[in-house]
Formats: structure tokens, sequence, C-alpha cells
């Protein structure tokens, strides 16, 4: 009986070590998108105790390849469990260079958590237009 628990709890071990190895090898090697006109997105979202939000982003195509770039940026404002954009808190910015960058502020009325929703459309000869969206969160 000793000898069948003992072979249980190895099986067991094995088990849980062959999961978290898989795990981690899965993580470790996550695929990333490549994109055909953008080479790299930044973006920064932050809210000064002031209530003062400001998006600051960067994006880069490639020289040669990339021929138009539009930045779309929302704010939204969390209540209980939705979303609801921000009045007056939208901006459009568009760049026929193959690099866009560019920092928007606006001043919050109320507390709170909001959301920066940051869509880059890159436009260029490598094919179809790339679509990126990126989401940060922050409070005051």
């Amino acid at each position: 009986m000793k000898a069948i628990k003992r072979i249980g709890f190895l099986a067991l071990a094995i088990a849980t070590l062959l999961v978290f190895t898989l795990h981690t090898f899965a993580s470790e090697n996550a695929i990333t998108p490549r994109y055909n006109n953008t080479g790299s997105t930044e973006a920064t979202f932050y809210i000064n105790s002031d209530g003062l939000a400001t998006v600051s982003y960067t994006c880069i195509g490639y020289r040669g390849v990339t021929t138009n770039i539009v930045v779309d940026i929302q704010l939204q404002k969390k209540v209980l469990w939705w979303w609801n954009d921000v009045d007056g808190a939208t901006f459009t910015d568009q760049s026929s260079e193959y690099y866009c960058t560019n920092e928007h502020s606006y001043q919050l009325s109320k507390s709170g958590t909001y959301k920066a929703i940051i869509t880059y459309t890159v436009y260029g000869s490598g094919g179809a237009a790339d679509v990126i969206t990126r989401e940060l969160e922050d409070s005051y």
C-alpha cells in the first residue's frame, strides 16, 4: 500500500513539474506580431495630482516603406464596470513621415480611474495598413 502511495505521489510531482516547465517555455517564447509598415510604437499615460491627464506616444515605421500615420486618442472614465468616453478628450494626429510623436493633455474634472485608448493606423507600401491599439490606465 505504501508503495502505491509513493508511486502516486511521484507521478503527481512529475506531472506538476511538466506543467510548470511547459508553461514557462510557452511564456518565454511568446509570439509577437510583425507589422507590414510599423517598426515600433510606445505610449505613456499618467494623471498628476491636480487631475491633468497626459498622453505621450511615438510611432516609428520604416523609411521608404511607411507613407502615412494616423493616431487617434480617446480618454475614457470608468463608472462602476463600464468605460464612458470623456467629452472633449479625443485627439487625432496625422503624419506623412515614417514617424510620428506627440503629447496631449486634458484637465479632468473628477477623480477616478481613466483609460487612454491609442490607435495607430500605419499605411505604406509594405502591405495592408497596420492597426495597432494600446490601452493604458491611471487613477487620481
